[in-house]
């Protein structure tokens, strides 16, 4: 449920007495990046000190059951202990909806995706993932209310994203795709159809079939959302991928579509080179919008 600062809770922690108080909240300590914390009261007394970093009180606080008691915002250090022998309280973390996925299934969305639906341009609506992996943009797309179908060669995966689904009562159908085919349903359109990190394991001979789909399946005023790495002389691609894009190859097959963004800069994979860096590649990054 989406409250103040448009913040979602996603952990609550088990009750907590004057006597299970654990030591981790008695002494100094702070939330991670991206987190508030959230004390709630049910009996009794609690003390809630505000710290600085070497752990010295700059404020003290006396908690009740009646207390508006406000968020504690993200990497703030403090310390609690129990006013009461009656005391009895839990803790919940809250997080910014885009970060809700990762912070309880870890799994963050694309930055692209996050943009795409930043800008406004990518509004809830029938939304395809190809190859969606392990679901980071699948659920989150989800959780802001898309309708979303979910396709990858990997069952086991599509199987847990079903199961998240099914737990948080999102809109979702996930299940196994083979890309390669390029036959998505004529009965379908989508209003967003997202591939990203995915074209580079597809078999080369198929992707002007596999664009011809996603455009076909796309409705009037619908989106495509690519990534995908390149192989180009300034930046050659060092990974064995089956297929990558040449220069412009892309932008190329989106001809008569509008490009909301369409760019063909260096990027990272998460996988490191002998030297523990993350491998640098160039990439081709393409949102567009159908318009005929």
């Amino acid at each position: 449920m989406i409250i103040d600062q448009q913040l979602v809770c996603y952990k609550r922690l088990p009750n907590w007495t004057a006597t299970t108080l654990p030591e981790m909240v008695t002494q100094k300590h702070n939330t991670k990046v991206g987190t508030w914390a959230k004390l709630t009261i049910l009996s009794g007394t609690l003390h809630f000190y505000e710290l600085d970093e070497q752990g010295e009180i700059t404020a003290e606080h006396l908690f009740t059951p009646e207390t508006e008691i406000p968020f504690v915002e993200p990497q703030s250090w403090h310390r609690i202990a129990a006013a009461s022998d009656n005391l009895e309280c839990y803790l919940s973390f809250y997080c910014k909806p885009e970060d809700y996925m990762a912070k309880k299934y870890d799994t963050k969305a694309h930055s692209e995706v996050l943009e795409a639906v930043q800008s406004g341009h990518i509004k809830p609506g029938r939304t395809l993932d190809l190859g969606c992996g392990h679901g980071r943009n699948a659920l989150y797309l989800a959780s802001l209310g898309h309708e979303v179908t979910a396709v990858d060669i990997n069952n086991e995966a599509t199987q847990r994203i079903q199961m998240i689904a099914d737990e948080e009562s999102y809109n979702v159908r996930a299940g196994y795709y083979d890309i390669n085919v390029s036959a998505l349903p004529e009965s379908e359109t989508f209003d967003f159809i997202l591939s990203t990190v995915v074209f580079m394991f597809l078999d080369p001979n198929q992707i002007p079939a596999i664009i011809q789909n996603m455009q076909e399946r796309t409705a009037i005023g619908g989106y495509n959302l690519i990534v995908c790495a390149m192989d180009t002389e300034e930046h050659p691609c060092t990974m064995p991928f089956p297929f990558t894009f040449e220069e412009g190859e892309l932008k190329n097959y989106y001809s008569d579509w509008e490009l909301i963004k369409y760019n063909e800069n260096l990027g990272h994979l998460h996988r490191l080179d002998e030297h523990g860096n993350p491998i640098a590649l160039q990439f081709a990054t393409m949102l567009a919008k159908k318009v005929t």
